[in-house]
């Protein structure tokens, strides 16, 4: 009868035991799992649950390597905690339901039966993906800052010979003006060339004085500026690369001229910058008769500049990070990842908005809102 009353007891306390350690499982922000020898998920906690965005009924029976961005890893790992009884990986990326990366510190410990066979795993995993893309964030502003500190350099090494090529093509066009021999077609081939190379030289300034004004946050200039005249001119100087990429260009229009007070030379960088990515877009997309559209739209006291494309679109997980500092899809030497941030600090100044829509596949548009006058 003791013995009897020994045994209930000891059941009861199992029982209380097992409860206990299920209600630390199930509340823990940590992710908690418990695996079988041959590695299939057996549990997982709720902290797990949210981590990884998978239910319990999704992820039961499923092999943990397989949530895993890299499952040899995982298995060597799983190798080491049985032979020495327990393993730790630090900043170890697990895939969650979604696609993206979640990186966990990890301690594997093995599970032994009363005979000291192993029969399982228990892993304990910490959520350090916010705090691992703090690091990140702080590195970025670290390069900004070191931006910042060289800028005045690189503006002065680039103006120099930004300035000789404007001298030069000064030169070339008074030589072509009192040149004999040239027939009217070839003095007038000459001109819209040095033309070019003078606008284009005035925008490199530009872009070296904005690099400067946005990190010293300089307040942008107020000009009265046709809009309609600004888009089209601005857009001229990519006609070459609408007619290599055979890309068409079609304009939308208010039909009564706009004119508006802001910083020319902003928004014109602006309008370049949008207009050059839609075209990386359409050209991405591997498919001929790409359109790119231009669009004015008056919205009470705003004016909405839309630029829309056929090209690629922007996948869902990088659509929060367009505006981050140095973030760029483009391959190295394609892309800085400063050209949309700075584009959105330029419209800021300017008292507007910048923002976009998209859809992957199909194509993007980005909505420039500025103060009408």
């Amino acid at each position: 009868m003791q013995r009897q009353t020994e045994i209930l007891i000891c059941q009861k306390e199992l029982l209380q035991t097992r409860k206990y350690l299920q209600c630390i499982l199930q509340n823990s922000n940590d992710m908690v799992f418990a695996m079988d020898v041959d590695g299939i998920l057996v549990s997982l906690s709720k902290g797990g649950e949210q981590a990884l965005g998978y239910a319990w009924e999704e992820a039961a029976g499923r092999a943990v390597r397989d949530l895993c961005v890299d499952p040899d890893e995982f298995d060597r790992l799983a190798a080491l905690s049985r032979d020495k009884g327990s393993a730790v990986r630090l900043e170890f990326p697990f895939r969650h339901r979604r696609g993206h990366t979640v990186y966990c510190d990890v301690s594997l410990t093995a599970l032994t039966n009363t005979e000291g066979e192993t029969v399982g795993a228990v892993g304990i995993c910490r959520d350090i993906t916010q705090w691992k893309q703090l690091q990140e964030d702080l590195i970025r502003v670290d390069r900004l800052a070191e931006i910042g500190r060289t800028a005045s350099g690189i503006v002065h090494e680039i103006n120099n010979p930004i300035a000789i090529i404007g001298e030069i093509s000064g030169w070339i066009e008074s030589v072509a003006a009192d040149a004999r021999g040239l027939n009217p077609e070839d003095r007038k081939e000459i001109e819209t060339a040095v033309e070019h190379i003078q606008k284009q030289t005035r925008r490199c300034r530009n872009i070296t004085h904005q690099l400067l004004s946005f990190v010293r946050d300089s307040a942008p200039s107020q000009t009265s500026v046709n809009i309609h005249n600004l888009l089209k001119g601005t857009v001229s100087f990519l006609n070459s690369e609408f007619k290599y990429n055979d890309i068409q260009v079609v304009f939308r229009l208010v039909q009564d001229p706009v004119l508006i007070n802001t910083d020319r030379q902003m928004l014109e960088q602006v309008v370049f910058n949008l207009v050059s990515n839609a075209i990386y877009a359409v050209k991405e997309k591997g498919e001929k008769g790409g359109r790119i559209q231009i669009e004015t739209v008056r919205d009470e006291a705003m004016l909405v500049i839309k630029i829309s494309d056929t090209g690629i679109g922007i996948s869902r997980e990088n659509r929060e990070r367009i505006y981050d500092l140095f973030f760029t899809t483009k391959p190295p030497g394609k892309g800085t990842g400063l050209g949309l941030p700075i584009c959105q600090n330029i419209i800021t100044k300017l008292g507007g908005t910048l923002s976009f829509e998209t859809e992957a596949g199909v194509g993007t548009t980005f909505f420039v809102r500025l103060p009408a006058s």
